[in-house]
């Protein structure tokens, strides 16, 4: 199994997390187009407890898996490697079995008492055979990426998108015939079918990949963890605090439409107009804020096992280096989008969602979004240094502090919906500020004023020429087409800033994966 370099293993996650972000968005527009907001806010509102059920069977696992095959691989101990990934999908199976049937004994009461929205029951139902598919898939991925090895998970998440777009637009299409509930079910039946196809794209690699190590003998569930409670322990220590961690923020992302939809009921607010709302805001402005991510959620998925592997054997600049190179990618990336984002949050509502609500949420939660952007390489380094009770500290009081809020704001008649956008980027911003906090005092990590001055101006220009062309350049073009020009235009002069100031370099450039060099050959 060929291994990747942090950059390189970095680069095939990013191509394949935006190609598959892009058809996503492009599905998800579509979609919102088709069936309306609030068939939408149905879909989104079951969403979080998808998520839920999801962080509860995989309980941290895929992480755990992924520090310690990327130990195992440092200490060329390939028997490990394989114990590690037999006890991680023994684990995930017998817990997604029973988490599924109890959870199909609480879709009424959840539908009908909590989520407010009798109509979600259909939605839920389709949940089900997700759980332990997706189950199963994380930990393969989390396999694949202790190796070092991007492509496999690359290839399974592009598969899985294509194979939902396809059969959620012709599920969806059927269902909305007999009314919003059933369109919102046949969006879920396509991620059955998407999370299918991708669960396999994993097996065929897996099976394709494992006769490189030598085999371990298969054995029962019971043997196995007495055989090696060392690895269990190990995979415990590192998975509880993640799974704690992600299961009080997904707790918070479960019970978050129930207290939307009750926050704007106080505030005066009918059921199915704060569906349609919570639809606009969770399924369509978050959608677009949330694209950038693609990219620091690949940085984090290659920082784990990178700086797993430089801790084990004490190379703390090495770690120093990692995080210093993730962080300015994201500053590069995020920047000048939250930038961008705010200068066309109304034409993107409009040209998207053909809803021009959206633009004023967007607004809203566009200057904050960088504190989302750098928190996922913040929360995988402490990870990868063993400190994942840190990290479940900080996203259990960010959690707390955003449900609280929304109850406070959303219940508030003048700002209602925009309350909740607010809740949100208060969230983002006390997670991302704690994990730097722990990072600093772990590893003495300091900010480089230069370098983040530099961006932001660059991404102030950016947003400037943006402006520029969008509003005044007369192009007799639809405003579709003038978006991407003023896209274009406004990135290269920010590329061009950023290689005038030195922030990157044409070397930089060329060290990228198969586009690099192209690209640095037509630079000045």
């Amino acid at each position: 199994m060929k291994k990747q370099n942090f950059v390189k293993g970095t680069m095939i996650l990013v191509v394949g997390g935006l190609i598959t972000r892009a058809l996503g968005t492009i599905y998800r527009i579509f979609l919102s187009r088709m069936i309306g907001p609030e068939a939408i806010g149905l879909y989104q509102m079951s969403f979080p407890t998808l998520i839920m059920m999801i962080t509860i069977v995989t309980a941290g696992l895929p992480i755990a898996v992924s520090k310690l095959v990327a130990e195992a691989e440092a200490e060329k101990d390939l028997a490990k490697v394989k114990k590690v990934l037999h006890i991680a999908l023994s684990l995930v199976i017998l817990i997604s079995l029973i988490v599924s049937f109890l959870f199909y004994l609480l879709i009424p009461l959840i539908s009908k008492y909590f989520l407010t929205d009798e109509r979600v029951y259909y939605t839920l139902i389709i949940i089900i055979p997700i759980i332990p598919i997706i189950s199963i898939s994380s930990v393969l991925r989390g396999y694949f990426q202790g190796k070092q090895n991007m492509i496999p998970s690359a290839m399974s998440t592009i598969i899985e998108t294509i194979f939902r777009m396809i059969f959620g637009m012709i599920f969806s299409l059927i269902g909305l015939e007999k009314g919003v509930e059933y369109a919102s079910a046949g969006a879920m039946i396509g991620m059955v079918i998407g999370e299918m196809a991708g669960f396999l794209t994993l097996l065929i690699q897996y099976q394709f990949h494992k006769n490189e190590n030598r085999p371990v003998q298969k054995q029962k569930l019971r043997p196995l963890l007495n055989q090696n409670e060392n690895i269990y322990h190990k995979i415990n220590r590192i998975a509880l605090p993640v799974t704690t961690s992600q299961v009080i923020g997904s707790l918070a992302y479960f019970i978050e439409p129930s207290i939307v939809s009750h926050s704007l009921a106080i505030a005066g607010i009918s059921t199915a107009m704060a569906t349609a709302l919570y639809g606009q805001l969770a399924g369509m402005a978050l959608l677009v804020l949330f694209f950038p991510t693609v990219i620091t959620y690949s940085l984090s998925l290659s920082l784990i096992p990178a700086i797993s592997e430089a801790a084990a054997r004490k190379e703390m600049s090495l770690v120093y280096k990692r995080l210093h190179q993730a962080l300015n990618i994201a500053y590069m990336i995020g920047l000048p989008a939250s930038v961008v984002m705010f200068i066309m949050a109304d034409p993107l509502a409009n040209l998207l969602f053909a809803t021009p609500q959206v633009g004023h949420l967007m607004k809203i939660m566009a200057p904050f979004a960088i504190f989302l952007y750098i928190q996922r390489p913040l929360a995988a380094t402490l990870q990868g240094l063993d400190q994942a009770k840190e990290s479940m500290k900080n996203s259990i009081i960010g959690a707390i502090a955003k449900t609280i809020a929304i109850f406070v704001l959303a219940s508030n008649p003048r700002f209602g919906i925009d309350g909740v956008a607010m809740a949100i980027n208060l969230g983002m911003m006390l997670v991302t500020v704690l994990h730097f906090r722990c990072i600093v005092h772990l590893i003495g990590y300091t900010i480089k004023l230069k370098p983040i001055l530099t961006i932001g101006l660059s991404s102030l220009a950016m947003g400037y020429i943006s402006y520029l062309v969008l509003s005044y350049a007369k192009f007799p073009f639809p405003l579709g087409i003038r978006m991407i020009l003023s896209l274009v235009l406004s990135l290269i002069a920010y590329l061009y800033l950023l290689l005038l100031f030195k922030v990157i370099k044409k070397q930089d450039i060329a060290r990228i994966p198969w586009i690099g060099p192209g690209i640095a050959r037509i630079l000045p």
